[in-house]
């Protein structure tokens, strides 16, 4: 139970005894020699002594091995142990030994593996992919979200594959509380998967055309909106993203092709469809309330190019125009309609 260079204390259960030897703290030893009685306890005069299997009774705990600045089993009490098992940091373990001041002994360890599923108070480990990083690390294992507490110097970044173990919380989600860095463990990125085979933590990689621009990007190759990268409507665009529960989020994006580029689609008139279109402004026509109409020809085609106040955009007879945005009706007539005044440009600048 105790050692020093000077002598050692051994206890088996009921006595113990004191003996002028170093020995292995946590090992079971057979000693043989004068007993007398001192001012401090027994002492040995040791005439032999060697390691031996226990022949006296041992008390037995199952619970999760763990260390935190000592070890101890969570059973769920805490128990501290006088000596680090021979176990992974959260496995389960049946421990035998003895308890003496306070801490437990361990002699012998079975190992049990770690818990299959999330025990309030008890350590857990859990795979999966980070959805996001802040305090807690939103981690994603397949079919539902975790919470990890972020210890300082733990760096990780969205769309990392990792390994943490903690202690269990149960609230609104499942937290997970690690002791030290070593308890989060990065696994790499999952290979990138196409859009029709993704599912939430996956990493996607698609050709997108962007619909919509803002804060973030609505794109024809998915109704999830993409956060992270900014880029034009009509842009042709390369994304490497993580899906999350609602939403894509960039991890290496970039314009593949400029909207400048695609080629004029005025004479190709479809309700719905996303074009470029170029032309010349032939009338104008403007309501008391703000809203203008005008008609944009090129060759012998023709289209209504919506143009409402809020846009505060304007163009004049005679001017060349393009435009990017979606065909649809305008009073029954061919139109066309834009979502911001970035996305027409009029005069020698287009």
């Amino acid at each position: 139970m105790y050692s020093s260079p000077g002598f050692s204390v051994l206890y088996n259960g009921s006595q113990s005894v004191a003996v002028g030897k170093s020995l292995e703290v946590g090992k079971v030893y057979a000693v043989r020699g004068r007993l007398r009685k001192t001012g401090r306890g027994l002492w040995m005069d040791v005439s032999s002594l060697k390691t031996a299997s226990p022949d006296f009774l041992l008390e037995s705990l199952e619970g999760a091995y763990w260390i935190d600045e000592t070890p101890r089993l969570l059973t769920p009490e805490r128990v501290y142990l006088a000596t680090p098992l021979n176990a992974s940091k959260g496995e389960l373990v049946l421990v035998k030994g003895l308890r003496y001041r306070g801490k437990f002994y361990p002699i012998k360890v079975r190992r049990q593996g770690f818990l299959n599923f999330p025990r309030n108070g008890f350590p857990f480990a859990a795979e999966g992919v980070v959805l996001s990083t802040g305090r807690y690390i939103s981690l994603w294992n397949g079919s539902e979200e975790l919470r990890v507490l972020r210890l300082r110097g733990v760096r990780l970044s969205p769309g990392q594959k990792i390994r943490a173990v903690g202690i269990v919380r149960i609230r609104d989600y499942i937290y997970l509380y690690p002791s030290d860095v070593t308890d989060v463990v990065l696994l790499g990125y999952p290979e990138p998967v196409s859009l029709e085979d993704s599912s939430v933590g996956s990493i996607v990689e698609a050709d997108c055309l962007v619909l919509g621009s803002g804060k973030t990007l609505k794109l024809n190759c998915t109704s999830l909106r993409l956060y992270g990268f900014k880029a034009r409507v009509g842009d042709a665009v390369h994304i490497v993203a993580l899906r999350r529960k609602s939403s894509l989020l960039c991890l290496n994006c970039s314009v593949v092709q400029p909207r400048e580029k695609l080629s004029n689609g005025l004479c190709e008139y479809s309700p719905g469809d996303f074009a470029r279109i170029s032309g010349t402004v032939s009338w104008v026509k403007k309501y008391r309330n703000g809203f203008g109409v005008a008609n944009i020809t090129y060759g012998n085609c023709w289209v209504l190019l919506k143009l409402p106040k809020s846009l505060g955009a304007s163009v004049i007879p005679g001017e060349n125009v393009t435009a990017y945005g979606f065909f649809t009706t305008y009073r029954e007539k061919p139109a066309f309609e834009i979502q911001s005044g970035d996305d027409l440009c009029s005069g020698s600048s287009c």
